[in-house]
């Protein structure tokens, strides 16, 4: 990777930081994820703080600020609060940055959420999945109905009023009427941005595309007569400065640093994923290199698509100069809609997305 040395002012980049940890594996998830062991944890943060250390003297001032996993909130704020010092030690935080935490139902106390707020941190995503106890027992998690409503009141209470409820969408026996009441919820309470993915990577995925697509789609209209904006595939806002300003980062095609175990980064027109095992990031930390598993350089235009084509706004028509026969059949074909000087997927064309990219390559 290229190496940064101080210089001229860089744009501010965003940063993610992954914690491996979580109570209990649940079966939907593919981000790399580990059983929590408080001795592997505490040699994690450890060399998580080496790997900080990496980056001192390459002039980067970040504006958003990720801590995901895995689950970032079973970790001590002892132990965070010495993350967070190393990072301010070697980068410079914006005095407006966001800075988002996910946290578990489960681990949301008064005492931990006024230890977060002194730590910096603004904005929580909280992983509720649903308020119905059926789907929750389907998930297997490991928090109740009544801990996520808790859960969702302690932090407002607490003053993080830039709070994201993640929702998980086709679950099986999940109903139309179901939806509506877990989005009931968050609307009862303000909450200013929603996510809600459909769950994948579970046997039968294929014989309920019809389910996926009718409540995929229930899902929008719902939200919306709430007074959400769809801006992206999986993501709802009250207003647009309720944005995810860390997400967008990835979709609009813009630099972010990725630290810890699997974690991906995208500097200097390369994408970068660090080791995803323990044996090959410790290894690398101890001799003092970045952990970086593999790097790859996408075509600049190509990727500016593939990520800009998640957002319901799309990107300038300008970023289609390298494809204009591509843009003028999908434009024909209705998958492609254009406003103005800004070329989107039709709303109603999202769920094809992916197969709509296989046409760019």
């Amino acid at each position: 990777m290229e190496t940064r040395v101080t210089g001229p002012a860089l744009p501010p980049t965003g940063l993610y930081i992954h914690i491996p940890f979580c109570r209990r594996e649940c079966f939907y998830c593919h981000f790399t994820r580990f059983p929590f062991q408080e001795e592997l944890a505490g040699r994690y943060i450890r060399a998580l703080i080496k790997e900080i250390d990496l980056y001192t003297g390459r002039g980067y001032k970040i504006d958003t600020l990720y801590f995901g996993g895995g689950s970032p909130s079973l970790l001590k704020t002892t132990d965070l609060q010495a993350v967070i010092s190393a990072l301010r030690g070697t980068f410079t935080f914006d005095p407006d940055i966001e800075f988002t935490l996910e946290m578990n139902p489960e681990d949301v106390t008064p005492g931990k959420l006024r230890q977060l707020k002194d730590l910096g941190i603004d904005r929580l995503s909280l992983g509720v999945q649903s308020f119905h106890a059926a789907d929750l027992l389907y998930l297997r998690r490991t928090h109740t109905v009544e801990q996520g409503k808790a859960a969702l009141k302690a932090a407002l209470a607490a003053g993080f009023h830039n709070l994201n409820l993640d929702f998980i969408i086709s679950l099986p026996g999940q109903t139309v009427a179901i939806l509506e009441k877990n989005f009931l919820v968050a609307n009862d309470y303000g909450i200013p941005h929603i996510s809600a993915y459909i769950l994948e990577g579970v046997d039968g995925q294929e014989e309920r595309e019809n389910q996926d697509h009718e409540l995929y789609f229930q899902t929008r209209d719902i939200l919306r007569s709430l007074g959400y904006e769809h801006y992206e595939v999986s993501n709802y806002s009250r207003r647009e400065k309720d944005r995810s300003r860390h997400n967008l980062k990835y979709w609009l095609n813009r630099e972010y640093i990725g630290l810890g175990l699997s974690a991906s980064g995208f500097l200097a027109g390369s994408d970068y994923k660090n080791h995803d095992d323990f044996p090959a990031y410790f290894s690398a930390i101890e001799d003092g290199r970045l952990p970086i598993k593999e790097e790859t350089r996408h075509i600049p235009d190509l990727r500016r698509i593939v990520m800009g084509l998640r957002l319901l706004d799309g990107l300038p028509a300008a970023g289609f100069r390298s494809y204009p026969e591509q843009l003028s059949e999908l434009l024909a074909g209705g998958f492609l809609v254009k406003r103005g000087q800004r070329i989107a997927v039709h709303p109603d064309r999202i769920l094809l997305l992916h197969e709509l990219l296989t046409r760019f390559f």
